[in-house]
């Protein structure tokens, strides 16, 4: 199944010119060498339809759901569609200009009658051929790279939209079991009223715990079908298709990746970073380029034929030799080329630098957010969620022996949930981090796990003891 994502990449053209298939596959190679879906090769053909069916056929992964992506997505299309334009400069590139035919057919009186006939080239460009190809390959390598990092943006994309699904439904779930639990709490509060054993303010109270329960409920269901939504329009399938979204969320690892190796594995790895050092070399060579041959205006070569018309006793004459032409550098010596080049090349160093401060400046606050969104899951698991539900049981137990009313349990259990809730949050906070901080550093970084790899949260096993029962 790991072939199934560069296969898709490379398919999505069909049947094009091997130029074009070898953008496509360079273009690839950059995607892959990032992507958190390690692929394989395999033998065998590569079926894009039976590679969806398997795809869809069990739960859906966070890698799954990128292959399925770049599948489905017409953005994925799109993307590849734009190596249309850095082939058509290569092309040119590599061919002179069409030669030049000229024609003059002149007459006058008594007969007289002048033919002439000239075939030209311009020179400049074939003494600049080499020049041309080579921009245009750069053209193409920066029309690559910068392919790949959209592509690195969709899986970063398809991920976190992953990631929020999972989060609003375990949190919708979540609120599902507390509209339970609260409403037997308010049926219960019903019958000790009746009885006459609380006040109706302490029924309102319960009755209100209720509605907002099932208020609060009614929120998360809308939250999970916008996550929703927005998964299934990366997905390129429509939002009611009968896909089994996998997973809940992960735990953390315990691995802190160390700063500056991060911020040096970005530096190198960035493909925006590396599109625009390629941008800049060219510009030097261009500029180099440009003073070098500042004098040299247009200049043709060509051949000529003439040919008179016989006048009176004079005979018909042809006259056949090359002919030439260049552009006397009297009113332009070029200054304005070489003054553009060299200020592109300027901006782009500029550009290089500044990328450089701000992916290292990114690189240190990403992993600063996922070591504090770390820290958080481990103190809601460790020490706030066995707390709360330490204070749940003792409270049953003082509200057994009547050393508590019964709305006090109530209220230590909705503590309990709205604890619950917050460390789900901080663990979807967590994951959120992880794929900002590989957006960060260019894709895959030493030491990055994709969620799905680890241990998983059972999202409702604290609460599962309140569930069904009255206080």
């Amino acid at each position: 199944m790991r072939w199934i994502l560069p296969a898709s990449l490379v398919g999505l053209v069909g049947c094009t010119t091997p130029r074009l298939d070898a953008l496509h596959e360079a273009t690839s190679a950059q995607y892959v060498a990032r992507s958190a879906v390690v692929p394989t090769e395999s033998g065998g053909k590569r079926n894009g339809e039976g590679d969806l069916a398997k795809l869809l056929g069990g739960p859906v992964t966070a890698d799954a759901a990128v292959q399925i992506a770049f599948l489905k997505n017409p953005r994925v299309s799109a993307l590849y569609s734009r190596l249309g334009f850095a082939r058509a400069d290569l092309y040119d590139a590599a061919r002179l200009s069409n030669p030049v035919l000229g024609f003059v057919n002149l007459s006058g009186g008594e007969g007289a009658r002048k033919i002439d006939w000239s075939l030209s080239q311009n020179f400049t460009e074939l003494l600049f051929l080499k020049f041309r190809k080579e921009g245009a390959q750069s053209r193409a390598l920066s029309a690559e790279q910068q392919v790949a990092r959209e592509l690195l943006d969709l899986e970063a994309d398809v991920r976190s939209a992953h990631v929020r699904y999972i989060g609003s439904r375990t949190l919708a779930s979540v609120r599902d079991r507390i509209v339970t639990s609260s409403r037997v709490s308010a049926d219960y509060a019903r019958s000790l009223f009746d009885a006459g054993n609380i006040s109706a303010l302490q029924l309102s109270r319960a009755e209100e715990a209720a509605q907002l329960a099932r208020a609060e409920a009614i929120r998360a269901h809308v939250t999970e079908s916008g996550d929703r939504n927005v998964l299934f329009t990366l997905l390129g399938m429509p939002t009611d298709a009968s896909v089994d979204i996998a997973g809940s969320l992960a735990l953390p690892t315990d691995d802190t990746p160390n700063v500056r190796r991060l911020q040096t594995w970005a530096l190198e790895n960035r493909l925006d970073l590396q599109s625009a050092r390629e941008s800049l070399r060219f510009a030097s060579i261009a500029n180099t380029h440009a003073r070098r041959w500042r004098w040299l205006g247009d200049t043709t070569i060509g051949v000529s034929r003439e040919k008179d018309g016989a006048i009176g006793a004079v005979p018909a004459e042809t006259l056949t030799g090359p002919s030439a032409s260049i552009a006397l550098p009297l009113f332009n010596q070029g200054t304005g080329s070489v003054d553009r080049t060299r200020a592109a090349e300027e901006i782009l160093s500029a550009d290089v630098q500044g990328l450089e401060v701000s992916i290292g400046n990114d690189v240190a606050t990403r992993l600063a957010a996922v070591g504090a969104a770390r820290e958080s899951v481990a103190l809601y698991r460790e020490k706030v969620v066995p707390l709360q539900r330490t204070i749940v049981e003792e409270s049953q137990k003082q509200q057994n022996y009547m050393l508590i009313g019964t709305f006090e349990l109530i209220a230590a259990r909705q503590h309990q949930y709205e604890g619950y809730e917050a460390y789900l949050d901080a663990l979807r906070d967590y994951w959120l981090a992880t794929i900002d901080l590989m957006r960060a550093t260019g894709g895959r970084f030493p030491g990055f796990q994709a969620q799905g790899a680890g241990s998983f949260v059972d999202p409702l096993a604290p609460i599962e003891a309140a569930h069904g029962e009255h206080p």
